[in-house]
């Protein structure tokens, strides 16, 4: 541990006296380094950075600070005091707050002289901070006149900046813990973030939590793996060369069909036109939108940010309305015009990542699958519900999907992450509609959930159901795909069949 800036030994942390969230966790970071924190929902890796950060104390354990032995923080404001930060998940910026006041919340009393606010000096110190640590942006804009990749950069630039206020030393080099960051944002603003994040190990040191494999692989130095509070693997990406599936098995503790020939899905879609969609324009977003889409068959709609492809697909289920061309379901002309709830009874279902729009987050599981099911429950002769076999349909999406969870009745705001998705992508299972379309199905949610997802789309795709996807995970389209249309500009450029696809996006 001498050569370590900070260093955990041997941590351990139960819930109730019966959760074992933590199990003897050693792990470190050294100096201007990204280290990884990998692991499915529940795996500890949450619960580990909150007692780094002073929110949970250890049951037990030892701390290392610069290869000295200290006492775990009793708060986040302690921590930052040792070097320590975190930028959580969730959207932490305030929108209507300018980027400077932003950097120095919480910590204005240091700017404050004969009862006046120095905001020359804190718009000063924000601007030369920002260019130290590579963040274009200006000091004096809004924060929601960023992009959401800048304004992640400006929540890092925010903790490091929180580090040196509390710690007074300039030179100390701060350890930043970044929960998820790349979680609500797109391929492009990935890179972004990443080219800026590099810049910006030349003067701190992270902890980096992730669910994308690719970008562990890519970005970080070393790489420690929990699964079920347990440190189950370590790996130096400048020593070994690790492969995805390695990190896969490491991680859940099994092998991945997601790596494995989809020879038993291929050539699955019949010749019967489900969808088609013709010429179909909203001045601004898209323009003469043409396909066909077949029973059994998944089309991919890729692009950059902005291509117009999300407004495709939502145009579809009937959140966005078209001012041109023609939409036609099963044989039938659908309007314009027309509500989701009313392309729904024709036969097109919306399934979202954003478990927040997707569920009633204070209902519990079985009111969430039942809640477009209704049909299924209701009695035959009376329409009352048949609680019996709301129960039963809840339980057979519960062990379908192996959602993780003390009961069919229990609330879904208390699930992980992915148990959310695994519900949300539940109640389209049981409903079955003709066509499901996938709106980003996955983001957010660890490897071993959406390997899970994967094989249930698999599983509706053999029975006939025809899907459209919309995603910025391009590996997601290889899998699930069996064409991709490539949009810019609102228009499709070109069809690709997914080893088309593989070689351009280089997969």
């Amino acid at each position: 541990m001498d050569d370590s800036l900070l260093a955990v030994k041997g941590v351990s942390k139960t819930f109730g006296g019966v959760v074992h969230a933590l199990d003897d966790i050693s792990l470190a970071a050294r100096r201007n380094e990204i280290v990884g924190i990998v692991g499915e929902n529940g795996a500890g890796k949450s619960t580990l950075m909150k007692i780094l950060v002073g929110v949970y104390p250890p049951d037990k354990g030892e701390l290392y600070h610069k290869g000295e032995k200290v006492p775990f923080p009793r708060d986040p404001k302690e921590a930052a005091k040792r070097g320590i930060s975190i930028v959580y998940q969730e959207k932490g910026v305030i929108p209507w707050l300018k980027v400077y006041q932003f950097l120095f919340l919480g910590h204005e009393d240091k700017y404050v002289k004969f009862s006046k606010l120095q905001t020359d000096k804190m718009k000063k110190q924000a601007a030369d901070i920002l260019e130290e640590l590579h963040v274009k942006c200006d000091a004096e804009v809004f924060m929601h006149e960023l992009p959401l990749s800048t304004q992640k950069m400006v929540e890092i630039a925010r903790a490091i900046l929180s580090v040196r206020l509390e710690s007074g030393e300039d030179g100390t080099t701060p350890i930043i813990i970044l929960d998820e960051p790349t979680g609500p944002l797109n391929d492009e603003e990935r890179r972004e973030l990443f080219s800026d994040l590099l810049e910006m190990k030349k003067n701190a040191s992270f902890f980096f939590i992730s669910h994308i494999i690719p970008e562990v692989r890519e970005f970080t130095d070393r790489v420690h793996v929990l699964r079920d509070g347990k440190l189950v693997a370590n790996y130096d990406f400048s020593e070994e060369k690790i492969e995805e599936e390695d990190l896969f098995r490491a991680i859940v503790g099994r092998e991945s069909s997601e790596y494995i020939s989809k020879v038993e899905i291929k050539g699955l879609a019949s010749k019967t036109v489900a969808l088609t969609a013709k010429d179909l324009t909203k001045k601004g977003h898209y323009y003469d939108i043409t396909f066909d889409l077949h029973e059994g068959e998944c089309v991919g709609i890729f692009g950059p940010a902005g291509s117009g492809k999300s407004q495709i697909i939502r145009t579809i289920a009937g959140i966005m309305s078209f001012e041109k061309g023609e939409l036609v379901v099963n044989g039938q002309k659908l309007k314009a015009s027309e509500l989701p709830y009313v392309r729904l009874k024709k036969g097109i279902g919306y399934f979202s990542g954003e478990t927040g729009k997707e569920l009633f987050l204070n209902w519990p599981i079985l009111k969430n699958i039942s809640f477009v099911n209704m049909q299924k429950i209701l009695g035959k002769f009376m329409p009352v519900i048949n609680f019996n076999a709301e129960r039963k349909m809840a339980q057979r999406i519960v062990q379908l999907l192996r959602i993780r969870t003390p009961s069919v009745n229990t609330d879904c705001y208390s699930l992980s992450g992915g148990n959310k998705q695994k519900v949300s992508v539940g109640k389209w299972v049981e409903r079955k509609p003709d066509i499901l379309l996938l709106d980003d199905p996955t983001i957010g949610i660890d490897v071993g959930a959406r390997e899970d997802i994967y094989e249930v789309l698999s599983e509706m795709k053999k029975s006939g159901i025809c899907m459209i996807l919309v995603s910025d995970d391009p590996k997601e389209y290889s899998i699930l795909c069996d064409r991709i249309m490539f949009v810019m500009d609102g228009r499709i450029q070109k069809v690709l069949s997914p080893d088309e696809f593989r070689k351009v996006v280089g997969i």
